[in-house]
C-alpha cells in the first residue's frame, strides 16, 4: 500500500511525501544474514519519502527493531549522501555529521559476506547511484579468518594517494593504508589473533595456515606491516615488523623483525610458490640477553641460566614456511653462549640445539661419574658451535664448551629424519688448575667460593685425569653415552 502527495505551488519550490507499507511475504534473500529470509514469510517494512527536486529524505523500518535513515540528493546520478542503519532499535537514529554510511549491525560471519564479495556482488549494483566513499560498520561480534572479532568498528575512507581502513574492537586496534602507487601499509597497534580458542581446539593443534590449496601470489599487493603488540596463537610475540614484495610466485620478505623486549629475532627471506615446486629460504639471527628470560617469555622452562646469546642461520627447504620439510632442510647455523650455566643437569630440555648434540645428556654423564665436582652445577665461559645441514642431516666439528670445570669439544653428526645421533666428544678437566678458580672469580664472587671449596673436596680420579672420550649414539630422547678413553695426567698417550 502507498501514499504519494504532491504540492506545486504557483511561487516557492515544489515538495512531495510518499508513503510505502508492505509485508514482503513473497520477497526471497539468501544474502548471509542479517538480511537472509525465506519466501512466504511476512516482514513488515515502511518507507516513508520527504523531498524537493534538489533531494529527499527516506526513512523507514524493516520488522520492528530495523531503522533506515537517509538522504538522497538529485544530481546528474542520484547520489546516495548519508545514511544510517540501526537494527535492534526503538527508533530512527539521526544522519551521520558528514557524508558517508553508518552500519549498525548484529553478529554477522565475516567469512560468508566476503565470499559474496570476491564473486563479484559489487559489481551488480547499479551505475546510476553513487554511494559515499566512507563507510562505518559497527557490530557486537565478526566471524572472520577463525575467530571471534568482539565489539568490532570498521571505518573506510579515502585519503590522499589511496584509501584507509581503520579498525577498532577487543582484539585489534589497527589501520590499513592501501596507497595506489606504493606497498600497502598495515600500522597494527594491538592484534590478539587466536583462531582454535574460537572453535575450542588446543592452540597448538591449529597453528599453521592450510596447506591443502596452494595460494596464488598473483594480485597480491606489496605491504609494509607495523605491528607493535601481537598475540598469535595465544602467544604473545611483541614487535613484528617485515616488508613483503610479490613478484610472480615469489614473496620475498625484507626486514624482518620479532622483538619480544627478551630476545630479538631479525630476517630475510624468500617463498617461491610456483607449480614446479615450492621452496623457502630464510637468513638472520636471534639475539638475546637471558636464555632463561627469554625461555621464560615462551613459557619454556631451560637449565641454561644467564647467558646472553646470538644464533646466525641461513636456511632453507623445499616447503612453506610455517612447515619446514626435514629431510631437504639445508644450511648453516652459527651459535654463540656468553657467561652462564647449567643449573639443573637432570633437565632434559636443554635447548634444541644443545639437546640436539646431546650436551646436557654428556654433562649429567659426567655428573654421575663426578658427583663431588658437578653436583652444584655446571659453569662456563662461552659455548660455540657451527653446525651445517645437508639434506636433514647436520654435522658440525668446531663444537666447544669453556667451562670452568671442564672443556668439552664435540664433533659428528644428528641425522634429524631419522632422529639418530653420531658424535665424539672430548673432556679435558680444568678445576685442579688455578685459572679455573680464577675465572670463576670473575663470573662472581660466590661462584668462584663454590668452585674454590670444591676444588679442595675432589676425590683424586678427577685430578688425575687429563682427557676423557665418549662416543653418542642412538636416538636423539634416549643417547647413549659410552666412555671410550680414560687418559691419566701422568701419560702422554694411553
Amino acid at each position: 500500500m502507498a501514499k504519494v502527495a504532491i504540492e506545486l505551488p504557483y511561487h516557492g519550490n515544489a515538495s512531495y511525501k510518499v508513503d510505502i507499507n508492505g509485508d514482503l511475504k513473497n520477497v526471497s534473500s539468501r544474502l548471509p544474514s542479517p538480511v537472509s529470509k525465506p519466501a512466504g514469510e511476512p516482514l513488515p517494512v515502511k518507507i516513508n519519502v520527504a523531498g524537493g527536486l534538489s533531494s529527499f529524505d527516506l526513512t523507514g523500518s524493516i520488522g520492528r527493531k530495523n531503522h533506515i535513515n537517509s538522504r538522497w540528493l538529485l544530481n546528474h546520478k542520484l547520489t546516495l549522501d548519508r545514511a544510517i542503519l540501526t537494527t535492534d532499535s526503538k527508533g530512527h537514529s539521526p544522519l551521520p555529521d558528514q557524508p558517508g554510511i553508518e552500519l549498525n549491525l548484529p553478529p554477522m560471519d565475516g567469512a560468508q559476506w566476503l565470499a559474496l564479495f570476491e564473486n563479484g556482488a559489487a559489481n551488480e549494483v547499479s551505475s546510476s547511484v553513487l554511494f559515499p566513499p566512507r563507510i562505518v560498520l559497527r557490530t557486537p561480534s565478526l566471524a572472520l579468518a577463525g575467530q571471534q572479532w568482539n565489539n568490532v568498528s570498521l571505518m573506510s575512507q579515502p585519503v590522499a594517494g589511496g584509501s584507509q581502513v581503520e579498525a577498532q574492537g577487543r582484539e585489534i586496534n589497527a589501520t590499513l593504508t592501501m596507497r595506489d602507487n606504493a606497498p600497502w601499509l598495515a600500522n597494527v597497534r594491538y592484534l590478539y589473533f587466536n583462531p582454535a580458542s574460537a572453535s575450542g581446539q588446543n592452540a597448538t593443534e591449529n597453528v599453521a595456515p592450510q596447506t591443502a590449496t596452494r595460494l596464488d601470489f598473483h594480485g597480491w599487493p606489496d605491504l609494509q606491516l607495523r605491528c607493535a603488540e601481537c598475540w598469535l596463537w595465544g602467544q604473545k610475540y611483541g614487535r613484528i615488523d617485515g616488508d613483503v614484495a610479490i613478484k610472480g610466485d615469489t614473496l620475498t620478505l625484507s626486514n624482518g623483525l620479532v622483538d619480544t623486549g627478551f630476545g630479538r629475532l631479525t630476517t630475510n627471506g624468500v617463498w617461491v610458490n610456483a607449480p614446479s615446486g615450492v621452496r623457502t629460504s630464510l637468513k638472520g639471527r636471534l639475539h638475546g640477553n637471558k636464555t632463561d628470560a627469554f625461555a621464560d617469555f615462551f613459557g619454556v622452562s631451560t637449565p641454561v641460566k644467564d647467558s646472553p646469546f646470538d644464533i646466525d642461520y641461513d636456511l632453507h627447504w623445499r616447503a612453506p614456511p610455517w612447515s619446514p620439510d626435514v629431510a631437504s632442510l639445508n644450511g648453516i647455523i652459527k651459535s654463540h653462549l656468553g657467561k652462564g650455566q647449567f643449573t639443573d643437569l637432570e633437565y632434559r630440555h636443554a635447548g634444541q640445539l644443545l639437546r640436539l648434540l646431546s650436551v646436557d645428556a654428556l654433562l649429567r654423564k659426567l655428573r654421575f661419574d663426578f658427583s663431588d665436582t658437578f653436583s652444584e652445577g655446571f659453569y662456563f665461559d662461552s659455548i660455540n658451535s657451527t653446525a651445517w645441514i645437508k639434506d636433514g642431516v647436520l654435522h658440525t666439528d668446531d663444537t666447544l664448551v669453556d667451562g670452568l670445570e671442564a672443556d668439552i669439544a664435540m664433533k659428528g653428526s644428528v641425522d634429524l629424519v631419522r632422529r639418530q645421533l653420531d658424535l665424539q666428544a672430548v673432556v679435558a678437566p680444568e678445576i685442579s688448575a688455578t685459572v679455573g678458580v680464577a675465572a670463576a672469580f670473575a663470573v662472581n664472587p660466590i661462584v668462584g667460593a663454590a668452585v674454590f671449596a670444591a676444588s679442595k673436596v675432589l676425590g683424586p680420579l678427577w685430578n688425575k685425569v687429563s682427557i676423557l672420550r665418549y662416543r653418542i649414539t642412538g636416538p636423539i630422547d634416549q643417547p647413549q653415552i659410552n666412555e671410550v678413553l680414560r687418559q691419566a695426567r701422568s701419560n702422554k698417550k694411553q
